[in-house]
C-alpha cells in the first residue's frame, strides 16, 4: 500500500463523525447539525470551522470535537442528513393522472431533486460545490447507487419493461449526465437554475432512448390508479431482477 493511501486512509477516518445512539448526545448532534446547516446557508464552506459552529450551537468547543473531528465531519453528517430527507421526498407519492410514460416519471423525479436542492442552498454547496472531502463524496455516491439501481424496478413497477442489459449502469450513467449538468448550473449561478434543468433533462432523454423504447405499456396497477385519481408511491428501495 502506497504512504499516499494510508494517507488518505486516515484522513477519511477523522472525517467521520461519531454519530451518538441515545440520550443527551442524540439531542446534542442534532443541534450541533443544525447549527452547521445555519452557518452553511449564509457563508461559504471554507469561511466555518468547528469554533464558529459551536459558537452558533451555543456549546464548549470540546462539545463539537466530541462528535467531529474535523470541520468534514460535521459537513459529512449534514450530508447524511440530507440524502435521507432527499429520498423521503422521492418516497411521496405522485398523482397517477401525472405519468403516462416513462419520461413523465423522469421529469417528475428530477423536479423533485431540483426542488429540493434548490431549497437546501448547503445541500447544493456540499453535494455540487465540492465540499466536505472524501467521505461526503461517498455518501453521495451512495445514493447515487441507490437511486440509479432501482431504475429498473421503479418502471417495471407501473410499466412493461422490455430485459434490459446491464441496466444498473444504464440508470447510473443517466443519473450522472443529469449530476454533470446540475454542477455546471451551481458553479455558474449557484443553484440549478431551470435553462439547465432543460438540458440536463433533454441530454438524458437522448441517452435513454438508446435502450428505452419512445413509449411503454401501463400496467394495471397505473391504468387504475390514473382512472380512480389515485397515487402512486415508488420508492428507490426495490432492486433490478431479472426474470
Amino acid at each position: 500500500m502506497s504512504k499516499q493511501s494510508v494517507k488518505d486512509k486516515s484522513a477519511n477516518r477523522r472525517d467521520k463523525p461519531r454519530v451518538p445512539s441515545r440520550g443527551r448526545g442524540v439531542a446534542r448532534y442534532k443541534i450541533l447539525v443544525d447549527a452547521t446547516q445555519a452557518l452553511l446557508k449564509k457563508q461559504d464552506p471554507a469561511d466555518i470551522g468547528l469554533y464558529q459552529i459551536a459558537e452558533k450551537a451555543g456549546v464548549p468547543p470540546a462539545s463539537v470535537y466530541h462528535f467531529f473531528p474535523t470541520k468534514e465531519a460535521a459537513f459529512v453528517a449534514l450530508a447524511q442528513r440530507f440524502v435521507e430527507q432527499l429520498l423521503e421526498v422521492h418516497r411521496e407519492p405522485i398523482q397517477a393522472r401525472l405519468i403516462r410514460n416513462w419520461t413523465d416519471l423522469f421529469e417528475i423525479d428530477t423536479r423533485r431533486g431540483m426542488d429540493f436542492y434548490n431549497a437546501n442552498v448547503p445541500a447544493l454547496k456540499i453535494f455540487y460545490g465540492g465540499h466536505g472531502g472524501v467521505e461526503t463524496r461517498e455518501i453521495d455516491r451512495i445514493a447515487s447507487v441507490k437511486m440509479s439501481s432501482s431504475g429498473y424496478a421503479r418502471l417495471n413497477h407501473i410499466f412493461h419493461m422490455p430485459y434490459l442489459n446491464n441496466p444498473d449502469i444504464k440508470f447510473a450513467t443517466r443519473l450522472s449526465i443529469l449530476e454533470a449538468i446540475w454542477s455546471m448550473s451551481v458553479r455558474e449561478t449557484g443553484r440549478i437554475t431551470e435553462e439547465y434543468h432543460r438540458e440536463a433533462i433533454e441530454a438524458c432523454f437522448a441517452y435513454s432512448h438508446t435502450f428505452l423504447p419512445g413509449r411503454l405499456e401501463p400496467r394495471p396497477l397505473l391504468t387504475e390508479a390514473i382512472e380512480n385519481d389515485g397515487t402512486i408511491i415508488l420508492p428507490f428501495d426495490e432492486q433490478y431482477e431479472e426474470e
